[in-house]
């Protein structure tokens, strides 16, 4: 592994465990075990190290596939996105704060966002359109609403009520939770049950 993966690799690690703002260069530096120099060779600083993070996030949550109309497939996505949200989860520990500390990382997660809550949108819609899910263009916009303010916050949530959010179930609960809030517009159905059930048993993705 090249010098300049294992820095972001263990950047990662101490930004998930300490939070960014608790770790230094040089923190990061001494985990490695090579000289600040040697770590300012490649990356000018935490900014630096921070802005290829948050370009891997992206490039991660942008190689998800587009999923298809396909019910359980929709919860495959989310449960993808969740997932790589949990992997760079210092980013939405306190992504307020982040986002004033450093505006060009804010504004490539808004254009992110934004690009998510429309592909959910077609989802939502093709669900709509379907028959599995009921419901006005309006309830879709306050579906999206729920659904982002879950998928960006949940974390946040989580951390206040003590939880570890080292727990990988986590992206399971957030993920039952964006359920029942969809689950008053849906056709019940062996399909829904059987989502659900996945669901609660945490076998939605089957780990190979």
């Amino acid at each position: 592994m090249k010098t300049s993966e294992k820095i972001l690799l263990i950047s990662l690690d101490l930004f998930n465990r300490q939070g960014e703002r608790n770790t230094t260069s040089v923190d990061i530096a001494n985990e490695l075990d090579i000289s600040p120099g040697n770590l300012y060779y490649h990356y000018k600083g935490k900014d630096d190290i921070i802005n290829a993070l948050v370009d891997s996030y992206i490039t991660r949550i942008n190689a998800i596939s587009k999923v298809s109309d396909d019910h359980e497939d929709f919860y495959k996505y989310l449960f993808y996105c969740l997932e790589t949200m949990h992997l760079f989860r210092f980013l939405f520990q306190n992504i307020a704060e982040i986002s004033l500390q450093y505006p060009s990382i804010n504004s490539k997660l808004q254009r992110l966002a934004k690009f998510q809550r429309l592909h959910l949108r077609e989802l939502l819609t093709e669900l709509q359109q379907t028959g599995t899910l009921t419901g006005t263009s309006a309830d879709i916009d306050l579906l999206l609403d729920i659904i982002s303010l879950t998928l960006f916050q949940s974390l946040n949530y989580y951390q206040m009520q003590g939880d570890s959010l080292t727990d990988p179930d986590i992206v399971y609960r957030t993920l039952m939770t964006i359920y029942f809030s969809l689950q008053p517009y849906y056709h019940e159905s062996a399909d829904t049950a059987k989502i659900k059930q996945a669901i609660l048993e945490k076998s939605l993705i089957k780990k190979t």
